[in-house]
């Protein structure tokens, strides 16, 4: 009976491959089952763009993590907790944080989560007409004074959370000096938006005119000729 295999370089090349699978096995089996405190980033996907999220939301979120972690963490792949807000409605909601949310490696399951959840406040997206004031800075020369400052545009469209634009009655300029100014001054400025969830719906620049006169001359008030007193006669 010839027990030499037909193909011997086939054969060879099997039985290092199931030497090299049994020891990576059996070294998983001998590595210690460790735990680890890890803070990893949160990111919130998929928020439907007619949306916004007005409160705050922690950046990260502390997980402990049980498995073979005598190696460092690959760090081309990051542990990251993506949490899904497709099906997100207005309103103040706690949305639980599943460790199917979380990206882990092989063989790593997660013992605790901190915070377990996060509350969000989601707002409809709004858009509102809101006049600009203009802002200046300094006087004019002697002799001259500010007649009138304007822009153009006069208003501008704003969007952002409802409860936001509701208090909002006006926008600022970014401030132009008209210190020492004996003509009009005309200049290019921007829209101080007071919330950072506020955006301009339109890029349209924005153009501050102070116009710039001398200054009246103050009209002499007329003396009163001073009645002499009769003589008796």
């Amino acid at each position: 009976m010839n027990l030499r295999p037909r193909y011997p370089f086939t054969a060879l090349i099997a039985l290092v491959i199931a030497f090299g699978l049994w020891y990576a096995v059996a070294g998983q089996r001998r590595e210690k089952i460790s735990e680890r405190q890890a803070v990893v980033p949160l990111t919130l996907t998929n928020v439907p763009q007619d949306l916004v999220i007005t409160n705050n939301v922690p950046e990260s979120v502390s997980l402990r993590l049980r498995g073979a972690l005598s190696h460092e963490l690959n760090p081309n792949h990051p542990i990251e907790v993506v949490l899904d807000l497709s099906g997100a409605q207005p309103g103040t909601r706690t949305y639980p944080i599943k460790e199917s949310e979380i990206t882990l490696p092989p063989h790593v399951s997660v013992v605790a989560i901190d915070p377990p959840e996060i509350e969000l406040t989601i707002e409809r997206l709004a858009t509102k007409v809101v006049p600009v004031h203009p802002v200046t800075e300094g006087t004019p020369a002697a002799g001259f004074v500010l007649a009138g400052v304007r822009t153009v545009p006069a208003t501008l469209l704003v969007q952002g959370p409802q409860s936001v634009l509701d208090r909002l009655t006006a926008i600022e300029t970014t401030p132009v000096s008209i210190e020492g100014a004996i003509t009009s001054v005309e200049a290019v400025v921007q829209a101080r938006l007071p919330h950072p969830l506020l955006r301009l719906a339109t890029k349209t620049p924005i153009l501050l005119m102070a116009d710039i006169i001398p200054a009246p001359t103050p009209t002499p008030v007329p003396r009163r000729r001073k009645r002499r007193p009769r003589r008796r006669k």
